[in-house]
């Protein structure tokens, strides 16, 4: 049997076997593609890519928006043991060709909007359809577990600078085996995820943990809007939705949240969930609500609970076969209850390379600095503070931007609040708030005066910000995270 550890064919040959070929997959833009339509599309896939000189171990560069031409790209792709490099649409002209030239792919899948911008051999759905039945479709490649198959960009939130991380045939196995039992994802349900699918979370979401259950997942070409969510969850009968915190923020915002009730799961990851926000989605959701944490680096979720087992204000524990600990600045274990870094250690860790010359993974028995600062509890449940590097230092005290944020956000008008600190011209550091605020502009004199107080009278006094700065948006990365580095930039600007 050809393909045994291929990732491609193991879901392909699942699917078969449990007699999946009919079931709904996915359901995009009106239509419904069954199993057997998601491998006969990665077969043409396959076809067209062997026949455009495209070879094991060779990289295929993806900027294609959710849908069913990613997926069969992907799935095509790995069919061959090829690497599929999937890259975001929306980013800077610069920064796709940075991606493409880090990749050093063979071939680029390509939208028709970005499709002009990339040097090397670049081709469109479009242009592959009209070629695509002229060819053969090749057995599936003989593939190690440990045989590189994915490739995705680190969003750069600290410095700006891409990274690749490569998982392998094996890792979406192991995914499954950790947070896919988590999920517990049955042939009846239907995900929805607001991440893309450029994104780890997003990939996990929409195409390994449905294919590897038999389940079916929501393709749409853009993020939709929380009022697009919800229909969505309404109408076509969404059971498990994946979104980050700052989305929640805006769904609960709309005034008719009735879809929820049809929802088995509601997660969420990417970003610190504040205290505040997660007491409001509970009043919704109940133990429904997964918070959890994960990183492009591990490649999904290493730290979860089931819903009967979760604690509010953490992300879970450790899932195996990941193992976390907390250590101090000079790599000490902190203890109980003590703040700390966060590392992870577990098989499916890929650090990230820059050029082409770095290693493709880490050791799984070598600890990973994730760059977010925790607690822990007696038994092993995790609180995360925030990103290390998002630490602000104002009156000689180190402070999370997080516990400030928490306060602002549990006013009835604020949908979303950001925090930085920036150098008055005195040379003292100051904090600067940015708020999106449901109101107009007339409620802001009003909103300002709100926070002063409950800031002073919930926070130590170099917590508070000295100004408060309304916004129609804050800035993000390609993930959808917020950018601490572009907010300071702004700030000092």
């Amino acid at each position: 049997m050809t393909g045994i550890d291929n990732l491609a064919e193991h879901l392909a040959r699942t699917a078969r076997e449990q007699g999946w070929l009919e079931r709904h997959a996915y359901l995009a833009d009106g239509a419904v593609h069954r199993y057997a339509d998601v491998f006969a599309g990665a077969d043409r896939m396959a076809a067209y890519l062997s026949a455009s000189g495209v070879r094991r171990g060779e990289r295929v560069l993806a900027s294609l928006p959710d849908g069913m031409d990613l997926i069969w790209t992907i799935l095509g792709t790995l069919r061959l043991g090829a690497i599929v490099a999937l890259v975001n649409t929306d980013l800077h002209p610069d920064e796709l060709r940075q991606t493409a030239e880090l990749a050093g792919a063979r071939l680029t899948v390509a939208d028709p909007r970005v499709a002009d911008v990339f040097d090397g051999p670049t081709v469109t759905p479009a242009m592959i359809r009209a070629e695509q039945d002229q060819a053969a479709v090749p057995p599936a490649a003989d593939c190690a577990r440990d045989t590189p198959g994915i490739a995705l960009l680190t969003s750069g939130t600290t410095t700006g600078r891409p990274r690749l991380c490569f998982h392998t045939h094996g890792d979406p196995h192991v995914f499954d085996s950790a947070f896919g039992r988590v999920l517990d994802l049955r042939p009846g349900d239907v995900s929805l995820s607001v991440s893309r699918m450029y994104f780890s979370y997003g990939l996990g979401n929409t195409l390994f943990y449905p294919l590897l259950s038999g389940s079916a997942a929501v393709l749409t070409p853009r993020r939709p809007t929380p009022a697009e969510a919800l229909a969505a969850i309404r109408d076509l009968g969404v059971t498990v939705f994946y979104a980050q915190p700052s989305f929640y923020a805006r769904l609960l915002a709309e005034p008719d949240l009735s879809p929820l009730a049809g929802l088995r799961l509601a997660v969420t990851a990417g970003e610190v969930l504040a205290p505040a926000l997660e007491g409001a989605l509970r009043e919704v959701l109940g133990e429904r609500l997964l918070n959890v944490l994960g990183t492009t680096e591990v490649g999904q979720v290493f730290a979860a609970s089931p819903p009967s087992e979760t604690r509010e204000g953490t992300v879970g524990r450790a899932l195996p076969p990941f193992r976390i600990q907390l250590v101090d600045d000079e790599g000490e274990p902190v203890p109980s209850g003590a703040e700390g870094n966060l590392q992870v250690a577990g098989p499916t860790i890929a650090p990230g390379i820059g050029s082409p010359a770095e290693s493709l993974r880490h050791g799984e028995s070598s600890w990973w600095p994730t760059g977010d600062t925790a607690t822990m509890d007696d038994d092993g449940y995790l609180r995360v503070l925030g990103r290390a590097d998002d630490i602000e230092i104002v009156g000689g005290q180190n402070v999370h931007p997080a516990e400030i944020e928490d306060v602002l956000a549990r006013h009835p008008l604020v949908l979303e609040a950001a925090v930085c600190s920036t150098r008055a011209q005195d040379g003292t550091s100051k904090l600067l708030a940015y708020l999106i605020t449901k109101g107009d502009e007339s409620d802001h004199a009003t909103i300002r005066g709100e926070l002063a107080d409950a800031a002073k009278k919930q926070l130590t006094w170099y917590k508070v910000p000295s100004e408060i700065v309304f916004v129609a948006e804050l800035p993000r990365t390609s993930t959808g995270k917020l950018s601490r580095r572009d907010l300071r930039a702004r700030a000092a600007g």
